[in-house]
């Protein structure tokens, strides 16, 4: 049995969208067309079809199949890509699958494109076996096409089950430098607490644009968390008078297709650049990051992470709306953890981990529905 085109729909869970290809396969989309089609910004367009928390799921009766697929990681100018991996997941156990012909978008000053070394696609075997669904997770750090999987013996489409969670985060919550797909703290979460995750986690881009509001609130969810901070600040995109009220109607937004369902609010983990510093973000000579030199004085309103926080809890406490939470991120990665901070902005694997089981301890006691 072959599963390709539009077949691909019925074994592929997390994703938006599998817009096909004209030289065959579909690319998967965190984000439909029509969301996609309003930000013009290729770092965005990459971090949104890297498919975090996407997987194929299929049950089978043969010992193993083949998945043909291709990739296409980042990497700055003059260096080696990261590892691009499939991890496999049956019956408890978990296999790694590295995929040896990633394509490579190489990057220069200012995050700019100056080489794009394309690939064919590659075909590589999973291990199956009779013994429940298999779950195949696609890489967290590469976009991805999906050609074909092909099996000797029956594939039956495996649906994703569980309470039903929607994620909006960072680049913190995208997990570009986790060591696997599976080691992503929102991925790590739902497998722990048995949560079917939809990762809308962008790396640079928890703007708190509509978009993102519309799909979460046309998207099924038994408990909704927004990370909100950490990018405002880095790109120095919002001030006060714009920020208190994009959150409001964020949040109306999503009440308006979920009037009770759970919202969690997490503000911005410790960082010290931004703590009480504005952004933008900068990096010095070391590639660490930096808070940028504000040249305009007096500077009211300028946002800094102290600030977020602040105003995050004003408009908690105003909307006076009892399924909705305010978490301090600094209780998932507080002060005492920023050593862990491998660039000065982002955690290391360490730091990943660790707000897993904090983000863990704290969910555990949240009254949210099971869903089939």
């Amino acid at each position: 049995m072959i599963v390709s085109g539009r077949e691909w729909g019925q074994f592929v869970s997390g994703a938006a969208s599998l817009e096909e290809q004209d030289t065959g396969g579909v690319t998967v989309h965190r984000l439909p067309a029509w969301a996609r089609a309003q930000v013009d910004d290729p770092l965005f367009s990459f971090a949104e079809a890297c498919p975090v928390g996407v997987s194929v799921r299929f049950e089978t009766d043969a010992d193993s199949v083949a998945l043909t697929l291709s990739s296409t990681t980042l990497a700055p100018t003059g260096t080696d890509p990261a590892p691009v991996m499939l991890i496999v997941r049956q019956a408890g156990t978990e296999t790694e699958i590295p995929l040896s012909a990633p394509g490579v978008i190489f990057l220069g000053p200012e995050n700019r494109v100056v080489d794009i070394r394309r690939q064919d696609p590659e075909t590589v075997t999973v291990p199956a076996a009779d013994s429940g669904p298999v779950e195949i997770l696609l890489p967290h750090n590469a976009q991805v096409r999906l050609v074909s999987l092909e099996s000797a013996g029956r594939l039956v489409p495996s649906p994703a089950s569980g309470t039903r969670w929607t994620h909006y985060g960072s680049s913190i919550s995208q997990g570009m430098n986790a060591v696997s797909a599976a080691r992503t703290w929102p991925v790590v979460a739902a497998s722990r607490l048995g949560w079917n995750l939809r990762n809308l986690s962008f790396a640079g881009n928890a703007q708190l644009d509509g978009f993102a509001a519309r799909i979460i609130r046309d998207t099924p969810a038994d408990v909704i968390t927004l990370k909100v901070g950490i990018n405002l600040v880095n790109a120095d995109s919002m001030r006060e008078r714009t920020f208190r009220p994009a959150v409001h109607a964020f949040l109306d937004t999503i009440r308006e297709g979920h009037p009770s369902t759970m919202i969690v609010i997490i503000s911005a983990v410790a960082c010290p650049i931004h703590e009480s510093a504005p952004g933008p973000v900068t990096k010095d000579s070391e590639g660490r990051a930096r808070a940028a030199s504000r040249a305009v004085h007096p500077d009211t309103g300028a946002l800094s992470l102290g600030r977020t926080r602040e105003i995050l809890a004003d408009v908690v406490a105003d909307r006076g709306d009892e399924r909705l939470l305010l978490i301090d991120g600094r209780y998932l990665f507080g002060d005492e953890d920023v050593a862990m901070l491998y660039d000065g902005l982002h955690p290391d694997q360490d730091g990943l981990d660790l707000i897993a089981r904090r983000f863990i301890a704290l969910a555990r006691d949240w009254n949210v529905p099971t869903s089939g």
